[in-house]
């Protein structure tokens, strides 16, 4: 986004400051280990003191929002809040981003060089290393030769810590160690040996309970019922509760029990004194992502802690747990014939009341020869009214609505795009209003200097004790409200032509897309995407569409109002 330059206010004493640049600026602090409520303080903490403190040393730097990812590794830019503020960035909130150091933006040497080099010219981002010296608004090419350097030396200090530790932690696993940041619900960690794990009195009995329902046959969604219906708290409120904060247990309080929690639990082999560690790998060496392992390569160590569960309790709900699977996998093979359909909104369609992404839904009529889909909020699916109401949407209205809303609107579109430049036309070649508009506008220049002298003598009258201070400030700033508003007047009767011309121009961008997709009668991931922005669903089954073309077409029709006025 390109820095814009503010207009100066009209101030009683002018000063540099008030015609230098402001940067809407942003915070980035980032923490590769989970901090767990330590006594030594969160590093994250620190990181934030110290931008803080720079921030106050330069004025021009304003700041909009902190941007802290607790528990994400350097090695790749895929962060929840990396990527929230280059979102920021994008849609012009940002124009300034600041780190502690270098190594909190990236340790991967290709990435961070790619992003400094050239994403922040690309987009007028001004980056500040506060540690490193380092402010792309003031660099020599010393400052780059060594910005590289560090970058390199950042990217080799990661991969060798990750070999290190990844051989380090295997050995823990294979030794029987416990090396999770927190304990599984049920347990907790040894205060002598952090390795260790002791059985929780306090949640335990709830492991307990889990088990003897799911051993009598209970689904996993009418436990989950159950437990919050009760106000047993789940494992990342509880967690959260007792001052363990993790990147999932944000919410708090409102953290309910779900399927996929209960599953793990009703499937984790630590429950009858095992550990099974190692499920999820990674090699920052070999450039392999996190990703899930095979069972035959997961490091099983038996008999490493006291159980909460008896073996023949946990054999029982297993075999629960594989009846239940092969009955589904039975109901579904006899549905095999019928159709299957794909999501093509993802994660542009959501509840307009919770914000989650509605899932689509197969239902099978009773004769099972036809299939129903539906979008449903999984929140509600789940939680019911504890945490939303019931939205549900058939995919064919949905689609039939979509298809209908675009075709509509880039009728609307295209239809004010060709009256304004028509406008335009007619505009330019009237002689009479120009004139008349020149007259106005000297007219609008004549009253903003008027009202700037005012401005200025504000001063004198505070200094001859005719005004108090609060009464120039006052003065002061109405007069500038006054100004600016004349300034716009001026603005609009300028060049109404050529904003039209920069709007009609902008909206071309669009024409391509219009029309390989305006008689489009099947709704596509490609179609959604190139036009779609977001798709909001009500209780009542209302939907709102927001297009990704809205601010061309309200820019368009806001210039079709104003030149209308203009040839009346």
């Amino acid at each position: 986004m390109a820095r814009k330059k503010r207009t100066a206010p009209v101030a009683v004493e002018a000063s540099p400051q008030e015609t230098s640049i402001t940067f809407n600026t942003g915070l980035y602090a980032r923490l590769s280990v989970l901090d767990n409520g330590k006594a030594d303080g969160d590093p994250i903490e620190s990181q934030v003191k110290i931008m803080e403190q720079y921030l106050s040393e330069h004025s021009e730097l304003k700041l909009v929002d902190q941007y802290l990812d607790n528990g994400y590794s350097g090695v790749s830019f895929e962060r929840p809040q990396w990527e929230r503020l280059m979102d920021d960035v994008k849609a012009g909130k940002i124009d300034c981003i600041i780190v502690k150091d270098l190594s909190r933006l990236g340790r991967n040497y290709i990435e961070t060089g790619n992003f400094l080099e050239r994403i922040c010219p690309n987009l007028g981002i001004r980056f500040i290393s506060v540690n490193d010296n380092y402010d792309t608004h003031n660099i020599h090419s010393r400052d780059e030769l060594t910005v590289s350097v560090k970058n390199i030396v950042n990217d080799y200090y990661a991969k060798d810590i990750s070999m290190k530790s990844g051989a380090a932690l295997k050995a823990k696993r294979q030794n029987g160690d416990y090396i999770g940041n927190y304990a599984p619900h049920g347990y907790r960690k040894d205060p002598e040996n952090k390795n260790r794990l002791l059985v929780d009195p306090e949640t335990a009995p709830v492991i307990q309970q889990i088990y003897e329902w799911r051993a009598q046959g209970l689904g996993i969604g009418t436990i989950a019922r159950m437990l919050n219906e009760r106000d047993i708290p789940s494992p990342g409120r509880y967690r959260f509760e007792h001052g363990i904060i993790t990147n999932n247990n944000k919410k708090g309080s409102a953290l309910l029990w779900n399927r996929h929690a209960l599953s793990d639990i009703l499937r984790n082999i630590a429950y009858i004194g095992h550990l099974a560690q190692g499920k999820c790998t990674a090699s920052l060496i070999r450039g392999i992502p996190i990703h899930r392992t095979p069972e035959s390569e997961w490091d099983i160590v038996y008999n490493t802690h006291a159980p909460i569960v008896s073996q023949e309790l946990f054999d029982r709900v297993q075999a629960v747990n594989e009846a239940n699977a092969k009955a589904y996998k039975a109901a579904y093979g006899t549905c095999s014939h019928l159709p299957t359909r794909s999501n093509p909104y993802r994660e542009k369609l959501v509840c307009a009341d919770c914000g989650t992404q509605l899932k689509l839904y197969r239902s099978i009529s009773h004769d099972r020869k036809k299939a129903y889909f539906v979008y449903i909020c999984p929140t509600y699916e789940e939680h019911r009214e504890l945490r939303c109401t019931k939205k549900s949407i058939r995919c064919d209205d949905l689609d039939a609505a979509v298809l209908q809303a675009l075709r509509v609107q880039i009728e609307l579109f295209c239809n004010t795009q060709a009256v304004l430049m028509k406008l335009a036309e007619k505009r330019a070649s009237d002689r009479d209003h120009d004139t008349q508009a020149k007259s106005e506008i000297q007219k609008l220049q004549q009253e903003i200097k008027r009202k700037q002298g005012y401005a200025l003598a504000l001063y004198e009258d505070y200094k001859s004790g005719l005004l108090t201070k609060e009464e120039c400030v006052m003065a002061r700033e109405q007069y500038q409200k006054e100004i600016e508003a004349l300034r716009e007047q001026v603005e609009r009767l300028e060049c109404p032509e050529d904003k039209a011309a920069q709007a009609v121009e902008k909206s071309k961008e669009w024409e391509k897309r219009f029309e390989e997709y305006r008689y489009a009668k099947v709704i596509s991931q490609e179609l959604i995407s190139a036009f779609v922005d977001r798709i909001q669903v009500w209780a009542d089954g209302s939907i709102k569409i927001t297009f990704l073309f809205d601010n061309e077409l309200k820019a368009l029709q806001a210039q079709h109002k104003i030149l209308r006025e203009e040839v009346a």
